[in-house]
């Protein structure tokens, strides 16, 4: 491996590790009203127009994603799980996506993803701030009941043990 090249590998790691750090050092803010976001017009992948709040169920994750987004696709294939074992409980489960669904909808396809998801495009940025996360980083989740109250909010990969305390519509406390 030639130096620049391994000037070019330490300076790619660098940058990974800064945004790495500012992702977890990176806070929500609390949502007060979720009006704007459940009620924002949204592409469906047949090009309509739809609104989060036509999806609601009793309890309903909310999740910002995109196709480029490593940590989304991995948490992914846990919420469809988790959205099949629950959704006759009332659980619901909404992808926002900030791609376009020509982008998006071949991946889903291909990862057997069938929980509703609308598309945001650009304007996906500005709703995510608008809904606690000032940063932009994905993925990010506001977990709300029927009358669109905040539960909890993550910003970052979601794990088991917090999606399955979410399905049954309770906070998760990480253990440290």
């Amino acid at each position: 491996m030639s130096n620049q090249n391994k000037i070019l590998l330490a300076a790619v790691a660098i940058v990974a590790f800064i945004i790495g750090a500012a992702i977890n050092s990176a806070k929500v803010e609390p949502v007060a009203n979720t009006s704007q976001l459940l009620s924002a017009k949204l592409l469906t992948k047949d090009g309509n127009s739809e609104a989060p709040e036509q999806h609601l169920g009793k309890i309903t994750l909310i999740n910002f994603w995109a196709s480029w987004c490593a940590p989304c696709r991995r948490e992914m294939p846990l919420f469809q799980a988790v959205y099949e074992r629950e959704k006759q409980n009332g659980f619901q489960i909404i992808g926002i996506a900030i791609d376009d669904p020509s982008t998006a909808e071949p991946m889903l396809d291909s990862m057997g993803i069938n929980y509703p998801n609308l598309y945001a495009e650009q304007t996906g940025m500005q709703l995510m701030e608008l809904s606690g996360n000032p940063v932009g980083a994905m993925p990010y989740s506001v977990l709300i009941d029927r009358n669109g109250n905040v539960i909890d909010q993550k910003l970052g990969e979601i794990h088991e043990p917090q999606l399955t305390a979410w399905a049954q519509g309770q906070a998760y406390q990480e253990q440290e």
